[in-house]
């Protein structure tokens, strides 16, 4: 529920709007990943991955539980699932990545790694697998023969990968970034020994980040306390925001003109993406906040925290409506 805190004299100020979010509990550690799936016929869906081993599914409007993956041994660090919500990917400590049938919640194969994986992508097509991690490499994997070995492709140095994304749907061109302070591009369609094909200077090394449904805008969160918005097709950074002190992740949704962010001091904020002024600033977690994202639709986004809970706000709060009925941007 969102309520209107008057301003002095009686007046409400949009900005002084304050948020009970729909709380979704389950985890009993920190949630260091979130991504939705497309809209579909039975609605969206969003995916969770967390430190207690349990990656799970919920309905992305409603926040309810539809489904626990069992199988990992360890800490999850990264989960994705593809647009038609059929398949989902986990990436774990236990050194491997799992893909798993998003319907049924049964584990289709295990993919073993050679270090902790944590950034884990599916392409338009749900045709291959693309991993990384705490390895110097990357690990592409074809789910039509998921036993063969995958195609790995090396850093030049010993860089770990923090994401790792196919751009623009397809499922030879994708990007990494992590601990080198670059921007890295690949095509896998060139020997592996020369698949990186180009690589761009970022303002630091890669705390988090995030693609666009569509793989054609990127947004990182540097070690510099800075948002970097890449445009994915042209290659070029289009805009950057100063970020609040400890930001672990943020998320920009440009066609409601919004970007969040939060990280340890428990805050969530939201900011105009235009003027990149601050908007509203909300409480409500008891931990950090690793990851936030938007809905599909900007009506929402979520936030991961280290407190085990999942929490959901509206984008633009209208005092006495709940998150259901939240504004839809036109």
């Amino acid at each position: 529920m969102a309520t209107a805190v008057p301003a002095q004299g009686g007046a409400v100020d949009a900005t002084t709007v304050r948020q009970a979010p729909m709380v979704c509990p389950g985890h009993n550690r920190g949630i260091v990943e979130l991504q939705y799936s497309g809209v579909n016929d039975d609605g969206v869906f969003l995916i969770s991955a967390c430190l207690d081993g349990k990656p799970m599914l919920r309905d992305g409007v409603s926040g309810d539980w539809v489904g626990t993956f069992e199988g990992h041994k360890g800490a999850v660090w990264s989960a994705c699932i593809n647009r038609e919500a059929s398949l989902a990917a986990t990436g774990a400590a236990e050194f491997s990545a799992r893909l798993w049938d998003a319907v049924s919640g049964d584990c289709k194969h295990v993919f073993p790694m050679k270090h902790i994986c944590k950034s884990v992508a599916l392409p338009d097509d749900s045709q291959r697998m693309l991993a990384g991690g705490n390895m110097p490499s990357l690990s592409l994997f074809d789910l039509n023969d998921p036993s063969a070995a995958p195609l790995v492709f090396p850093y030049s140095s010993r860089h770990t990968t923090k994401i790792a994304k196919f751009i623009d749907g397809s499922p030879h061109f994708f990007m990494s970034a992590g601990s080198s302070g670059m921007l890295h591009l690949w095509d896998a369609r060139q020997p592996e020994e020369r698949a990186q094909v180009r690589t761009l200077p970022l303002s630091g090394t890669v705390k988090s980040g995030e693609m666009s449904r569509d793989g054609r805008f990127l947004t990182l969160v540097t070690s510099t306390e800075e948002l970097e918005c890449w445009d994915m097709v042209t290659l070029e950074k289009i805009r950057s925001f100063s970020l609040p002190a400890s930001t672990e992740s943020a998320s920009v949704h440009r066609e409601c003109g919004r970007w969040v962010c939060g990280g340890q001091d428990l805050t969530v904020r939201v900011f105009d993406y235009e003027s990149g002024d601050m908007i509203e600033s909300h409480r409500g977690h008891h931990g950090p906040v690793w990851v936030l994202r938007f809905a599909p639709d900007g009506r929402t986004f979520s936030s991961g925290s280290d407190d085990g809970t999942i929490r959901i706000w509206q984008t633009s709060p209208v005092p006495n409506t709940t998150v259901e009925n939240a504004v839809v941007f036109e």
